[in-house]
């Protein structure tokens, strides 16, 4: 598995940012988009991994992932592909025995600056915040600087620590995160 290398930064001042990242010559990649997953689980995973099964709107992706420390930006690897029938691919993982543990949607939108990435993302009852990915963590910290960002104050691993921290609930034991309007 890769190291995914991003951080987060919470409470992002969208239209700050979206004029910062345009003066620097990034452009937006993909418009605000409804993110829908699944999560699938079984006992064979080792050690807190989990696959996460995503239609992105014009894609979908089959994901391994897992934090292994939730604290420094290269506690997170991941194996990603593109599936082309996210609905046969859901079909298969229930059939080789892992259990649909989660359905969870979020809205992202997507800017690139070279080999970054730059994701607003809006999750049920969390204020938009920015994900900041890229090649290495000298990239990551890079973008922050670029864009007046305090790295000492990037979060990483996944967006449940975050809701933990922030609203003080665990949407591990949640099995749907849904926006209450669309």
């Amino acid at each position: 598995m890769k190291h995914e290398y991003e951080a987060k930064f919470l409470n992002a001042d969208v239209t700050d940012l979206q004029a910062r990242l345009t003066a620097l010559g990034a452009t937006q990649s993909s418009p605000r988009t409804l993110l829908t997953r699944k999560i699938f689980e079984n006992d064979v995973l080792d050690n807190g991994q989990w696959i996460r099964l995503r239609d992105e709107g014009g894609r979908s992706t089959l994901t391994l992932k897992q934090v292994t420390d939730a604290t420094t930006i290269d506690g997170t690897t991941e194996i990603e592909t593109e599936v082309a029938d996210i609905h046969a691919m859901a079909d298969i993982l229930r059939g080789i025995g892992l259990r649909e543990v989660r359905y969870q949607e979020n809205y992202r939108e997507e800017w690139r600056l070279g080999d970054v990435v730059f994701d607003f993302d809006t999750w049920p009852g969390l204020s938009t915040f920015l994900e900041i990915e890229g090649p290495d963590e000298a990239s990551v910290r890079e973008a922050a600087a670029l864009l007046g960002l305090d790295y000492a104050e990037a979060r990483f691993g996944s967006v449940d620590e975050i809701y933990k921290s922030e609203v003080g609930r665990d949407i591990l034991a949640e099995p749907t995160l849904l926006f209450a309007e669309r």
